[in-house]
């Protein structure tokens, strides 16, 4: 389904005067679809690649486009390791440090890349990593759901999850059980269950070269 087909869904399930304005029921749909990729590892958006350069000190600014899981980085053509957190990197390396010196190792710090050492030039780092949706419009065209193209279960994800969201405001105002945000939320966890087996299907991507840290789950 587009963006206009998803709206439509949604507008016609909740079937509420409040909740029929396409423009609205699209930025829903589209923060839908960004916590469906909050949770699951969506395989067209692995394509995520950026460089990143080093400048005085040991951290610097991640792309806009980055999302979680940092899987590869390189600098000039060499693979580089990639530690789960500061803390595990900061352990293996016995401290932070500013000495320069080549960039070995990286790890991530909410939207921050910390690297060491420091190189005495600006140099690239390389990053390969999940990247952001991009969120569906209608103008100048009409996009699609943007994470597993195709999937009708990645779909109806969307969906369900813009009604959960939808019918918890529309029932706070009734009394008894919320039965429309029950069951949409039952269908939206059926279906992130069924999309968890196709992302694993699809080659989840995790660091080429991780540390040695135990519990090691890619660099979110």
């Amino acid at each position: 389904m587009n963006a206009e087909e998803l709206c439509q869904e949604v507008i016609d399930i909740v079937d509420d005067p409040s909740y029929e304005d396409p423009a609205d029921i699209l930025k829903r749909i589209n923060r839908s679809q960004r916590r469906i990729a909050d949770l699951l590892l969506l395989p067209d958006l692995k394509d995520g690649f950026d460089t990143v350069t080093t400048g005085a000190g040991i951290e610097v600014n991640l792309p806009d486009t980055f999302h979680k899981n940092l899987f590869h980085a390189r600098v000039a053509g060499k693979d580089i390791e990639i530690f789960k957190d500061v803390v595990s990197m900061s352990m293996a390396r016995e401290g932070l440090s500013t000495d320069s010196g080549d960039v070995a190792a990286v790890a991530i710090k909410k939207g921050i890349l910390i690297y060491q050492k420091i190189p005495a030039a600006a140099t690239d780092i390389e990053l390969y990593f999940y990247r952001l949706p991009v969120d569906m419009v209608f103008l100048p065209e009409v996009t699609n759901p943007d994470g597993a193209y195709g999937n009708d279960d990645f779909d109806w994800a969307i969906i369900h999850d813009a009604c959960v969201k939808i019918f918890n405001r529309i029932e706070d105002r009734m009394e008894g059980p919320k039965a429309n945000t029950i069951a949409h939320d039952e269908m939206l966890k059926e279906k992130i269950a069924i999309l968890d087996v196709y992302c694993k299907e699809h080659g989840e991507v995790y660091p080429k070269r991780p540390s040695s840290n135990l519990g090691w789950l890619g660099a979110r």
